[in-house]
């Protein structure tokens, strides 16, 4: 990383989903050229889930903006800092921002982030799309999820309904019975 005189730039835009989106849609693009290229196989993408973003929260005055974002890869939550605010006011580090080559806070470092006055650990995000922004992963993988509700509900820390499971005839035969209904079978009851 470079060093610099004066510390790096942020560069915060107004929440924008849509943003997200393309950008997350583009790193997809990515991730297949570069797989095709070189012949491999992208069996870490779940590529029945497509890219999208559904918001939480817009921003108030003292609150974050917020959305889920399920890709291929993995659910995560994404924070916008509020606009007009001081980054010191929300973001925590105990170490100084590396920049950039081109002299902005440089993506992929691991910041505290205030939100609703406990810290959460995030990652700093950005792209030409939609600038910085904060990164909270909520799921590493989608592999097991055929649908973008069931990504989003185990996201949330919903868990799935499971139907109950009907017993089966090899069931009904390793049942345990006593002498009496045993005979009963025999006899045609119960």
């Amino acid at each position: 990383m470079p060093t610099l005189d004066h510390a790096p730039v942020w560069e915060f835009r107004w929440p924008d989903p849509v943003a997200i989106q393309v950008a997350s849609e583009r790193i997809l693009r990515e991730l297949r050229t570069r797989a095709s290229a070189d012949g491999t196989e992208l069996t870490s993408l779940n590529l029945r889930l497509p890219v999208m973003v559904r918001m939480e929260s817009t921003a108030g005055a003292e609150e974050l903006a917020r959305a889920l974002l399920l890709t291929p890869w993995g659910v995560e939550r994404i924070y916008w800092h509020p606009h007009g605010q001081e980054q010191s006011s929300i973001i925590e580090s105990a170490f100084p921002l590396e920049a950039d080559t081109e002299g902005r806070v440089a993506k992929g470092q691991g910041v505290l982030l205030r939100v609703a006055g406990s810290p959460r650990p995030v990652l700093i995000g950005w792209e030409p799309e939609t600038g910085h922004y904060f990164v909270e992963t909520l799921l590493h993988s989608v592999q097991e999820f055929d649908t973008i509700e069931e990504a989003f509900n185990m996201a949330q820390g919903v868990r799935p309904l499971r139907k109950p499971k009907m017993p089966t005839i090899s069931d009904q035969m390793q049942r345990q019975v006593s002498r009496r209904q045993l005979l009963g079978f025999w006899r045609g009851g119960s």
